[in-house]
């Protein structure tokens, strides 16, 4: 099975990891309230690792008790779950997902499985010694992990929760510093600098350039078509710089302030994590792309 394939090479090159230098191959035990479903009672928790989404984590534990009493136990403490059984010529996977618009689909296949990992969900499945040997030999040259290794050892059913992390966690970290705005098609924006903090607050500031496009943009509106332009300019001035508020969700940002500089209080847009670029779209404005300053 290509997924279970994928699973041992990851535990062997975590093995090549901790010999060339210190890893927390075991990670740390996640709070319960955290997986979206009742840890089994009696369960021992053997390993963190993180998926291919950025935002979704799988926690491994093992049960002494059989594959089928576990399933049992899901079945009666999940029951607005959506069940999906996985059969192949080597065993048999219940997955509980909890997630019900998970594109995940009814009759998977081995090339669906990777699909779990970006789903909260609980897996079922019978513990097949040969597949984790990696992980064991790994504890048994860790003395501080004899608990694991004495559950692996007994184990007869892994369960595998994957859940959803705090995105703040992943966000904040790739989002934190002054970032710029290098789209050079709407002039009343250019140069514009937008800081996210580590509190969940972002400072946005208009440069001179901006204030001078925007001053000229309103003048010409009906709204400002009396007003002289030191009276626009000032108005802008009194609102820049902006400051608000941010959250992220996924790949979304959404920004909100009680004094906007210009526009709607709340503010939107898209944001690669990964990458040094970003784009934000001002609600009913164009979107702008944003490059890290440097530090």
């Amino acid at each position: 099975m290509r997924s279970i394939m994928t699973f041992v090479c990851l535990l062997f090159l975590s093995i090549q990891l901790a010999a060339a230098q210190t890893v927390n191959f075991i990670g740390e035990e996640p709070d319960p309230s955290e997986l979206g479903a009742p840890l089994y009672p009696g369960s021992s928790f053997v390993r963190v690792m993180a998926t291919i989404d950025p935002f979704f984590k799988t926690v491994f534990y093992v049960s002494p008790e059989p594959v089928g009493d576990v399933k049992n136990y899901f079945g009666d403490q999940l029951p607005a779950a959506r069940m999906v059984q996985y059969r192949d010529e080597y065993e048999w996977v219940w997955v509980y997902l909890l997630n019900p618009r998970t594109p995940f689909p009814d009759k998977p296949t081995r090339d669906d499985l990777p699909l779990l990992d970006t789903s909260p969900n609980v897996m079922v499945k019978k513990f097949q010694d040969d597949l984790h040997e990696p992980l064991i030999e790994l504890f048994q040259s860790r003395p501080e992990a004899k608990k694991q290794l004495d559950a692996l050892l007994e184990a007869k059913t892994l369960i595998r929760y994957t859940y959803r992390t705090v995105e703040e966690d992943i966000g904040f970290i790739k989002l934190a510093g002054i970032w710029k705005n290098v789209d050079r098609a709407y002039p009343e924006y250019r140069g514009m600098k937008i800081e996210f903090k580590s509190d969940s607050t972002y400072v946005l500031t208009l440069t001179d350039g901006n204030m001078e496009a925007w001053t000229k943009k309103l003048s010409g509106t009906r709204r400002f078509a009396d007003v002289p332009p030191d009276s626009v300019t000032s108005y802008l001035a009194a609102r820049n710089p902006e400051s608000g508020r941010f959250s992220i969700i996924r790949n979304s940002i959404d920004m909100s302030t009680d004094t906007p500089v210009i526009g709607d209080a709340l503010k939107s847009g898209l944001a690669d994590v990964q990458k040094f670029m970003f784009t934000v779209q001002f609600i009913n404005m164009p979107k702008l792309t944003f490059i890290r300053e440097r530090e």
